[in-house]
């Protein structure tokens, strides 16, 4: 395996594959902070695997997208990570956008999934679909 430094050096590279070294040569390193929320390596790749693999298992197909609208969070790193990993497109969208906003730009993606978190969720309610 190569290692995440290794893959830091190159040119050009993708996340999936850093996290994954990471978590082999770190597994307890610290990974992600969301306020009294912390994360390892070990942990978020397994939470990133097990969102890509559901994913995959709910038939979302390689190169299509995923529309992601939510405040920064461990739960948004790992659908937006694994969806990656999945080999899927992930269309992030700004929760400071409006509902017509958010339909034009879903619109525009295609996305058969939108993730979004309870804040959205909450300013969307009652929005006709």
């Amino acid at each position: 395996m190569t290692t995440a430094k290794a893959l830091l050096d190159r040119d050009f590279g993708t996340l999936g594959p850093v996290i994954v070294a990471h978590a082999a040569e770190q597994p307890d390193a610290l990974a992600i902070v969301d306020g009294e929320k912390r994360v390892s390596y070990a942990e978020f790749n397994s939470l990133v695997d097990r969102v890509a693999a559901g994913l995959q298992r709910d038939g979302v197909k390689q190169q299509t997208a995923i529309a992601v609208c939510a405040l920064s969070s461990i739960e948004y790193a790992a659908v937006f990570v694994g969806g990656l990993r999945a080999g899927i497109a992930v269309s992030p969208l700004a929760p400071s956008s409006t509902p017509e906003q958010l339909a034009a730009m879903l619109a525009d993606c295609a996305a058969p999934l939108f993730f979004l978190d309870a804040s959205v969720s909450r300013e969307l309610a009652g929005v006709a679909d």
